[in-house]
């Protein structure tokens, strides 16, 4: 195998984890729920993707709502998408 399949292997391999910690967010009846918390730093914002479907993007935090790594409704509020599910 060539050093460039290698390379490209080990990029695959390290994006594939990184997406796999990414937050996450489920639907629930009424809007969605964050099921995987972001990680240090950011927020989790809920989007309602339609078809009972939610998912989860980690958003900056701001000043009016600090960084809140939980399941909880306040971190769903603090990354301020979609939180009707809880």
């Amino acid at each position: 195998m060539s050093k460039a399949v290698v390379f490209a292997c080990l990029l695959m391999i390290l994006g594939f984890a990184l997406v796999a910690e990414a937050c996450d967010c489920d639907y629930h009846s009424g809007g969605c729920t964050i099921s995987r918390p972001a990680g240090g730093g950011n927020n989790c914002k809920c989007i309602y993707k339609g078809a009972w479907t939610c998912s989860g993007v980690e958003v900056g935090c701001s000043s009016g709502w600090p960084c809140e790594q939980s399941t909880s409704r306040s971190a769903c509020l603090a990354g301020g998408g979609d939180c009707g599910g809880y």
